[in-house]
């Protein structure tokens, strides 16, 4: 693809993009904000992953996410086995306490150049909204606490990422519009991810850099929170079992959040292995390191990750299972669909 024709097909993205940093930085941000640099999880809802089969290897993905996964888990690996593809997941998490629903959308330009778009939502709904009936007296038998309504709160991220090839691998970069909601109150932020990925035959490792400069949430009353960056490194290597027609995959990642500098939790270990049959039917297991520095998480068994997946056609099947002793377990299911 010549350069002219290039610019023309990206041209819209980057405009566009442009056009929301300018409008978030001139009437979004406001003058005189309250920094709050302790905000260590202001950006863990975007901390996993966007499909089942990721989640079910314990977390991993930057060496093996595909299509429209890639777009949170690494835009390096965008377009690798793809080329059209729009892809869906849905968890209720701890027992459908918490709902998270993710769907991404990849379109190949040419020249082994992808572009993708991702929408990610974690909401808590009915939240119970509670005062005192005389709420000027202390509270008692004669007093209780009445519910007078109900709130939500929503988090949002809204992707757009562009890969490209290079003799010496793929280059990713995926821009973040971030946006929160707490009852009445509102943020706003830009974020930023880069990754890398490579197969040397059967092996293949990648990395992504989340968060790479810095984001920054600001809320509608002058709060302002910040998300660190944090960064992953995997590899994995298939192995081919001819005569079983099968293809067991080894695959391990290492986690290291910037917020957690100097906290025994800013180390953290993926790991899974799937086992393939004609790459149709597949069944996995994974540990999630990441969840062992939860302190409700007492049983090794809780860090485990469990799932299954179905490959027919274009379709693609996956399911995840996540348990939990004190919170309760966590399902998610999602379909991918890709065509040319």
């Amino acid at each position: 693809m010549n350069a002219t024709k290039f610019n023309a097909v990206t041209s819209p993205y980057v405009t566009c993009l442009a056009i929301i940093t300018g409008l978030i930085v001139l009437f979004v941000i406001p003058a005189q904000a309250e920094f709050d640099l302790d905000s260590k999880y202001a950006g863990d809802y975007l901390t996993g992953q966007s499909n089942a089969r990721l989640l079910a290897l314990g977390g991993v993905g930057v060496a093996i996410a595909q299509g429209p996964a890639a777009v949170l888990a690494n835009p390096a690996r965008l377009g690798i086995d793809y080329g059209h593809a729009v892809s869906l997941m849905h968890a209720d998490r701890f027992e459908s306490a918490v709902k998270v629903d993710h769907a991404s959308y990849i379109r190949a330009l040419s020249d082994n150049r992808f572009v993708g778009f991702g929408l990610v939502r974690q909401g808590v709904d009915d939240i119970p909204v509670t005062r005192l009936r005389d709420p000027s007296q202390d509270i008692g038998i004669d007093n209780r606490v009445i519910r007078i309504g109900s709130t939500g709160a929503s988090e949002y991220a809204f992707l757009l990422s562009y890969v490209g090839e290079r003799s010496w691998g793929h280059i990713g970069g995926t821009a973040k519009l971030l946006y929160k909601r707490l009852d009445d109150t509102n943020a706003y932020g830009l974020g930023v991810d880069l990754g890398y990925a490579r197969s040397f035959g059967q092996l293949h490792v990648g990395a992504q850099l989340r968060d790479a400069i810095v984001s920054v949430l600001t809320w509608d009353t002058g709060r302002q929170e910040v998300i660190y960056p944090t960064l992953r490194m995997g590899a994995a290597y298939e192995i081919k079992w001819t005569r079983m027609y099968s293809t067991i995959m080894p695959v391990i990642e290492m986690q290291v959040r910037g917020e957690s500098l100097g906290d025994p939790d800013v180390l953290a270990l993926h790991a899974g292995l799937e086992y393939r049959i004609r790459d149709i039917v597949a069944a996995r297991i994974g540990y999630d390191g990441s969840r062992r520095n939860d302190p409700a998480l007492e049983p090794v068994s809780d860090a485990l990750t469990y799932g299954a997946g179905l490959l027919v056609g274009g379709v693609q099947l996956d399911y995840t299972f996540i348990g939990n002793d004190e919170l309760g377990a966590t399902h998610r299911v999602s379909v991918a669909v890709r065509w040319n």
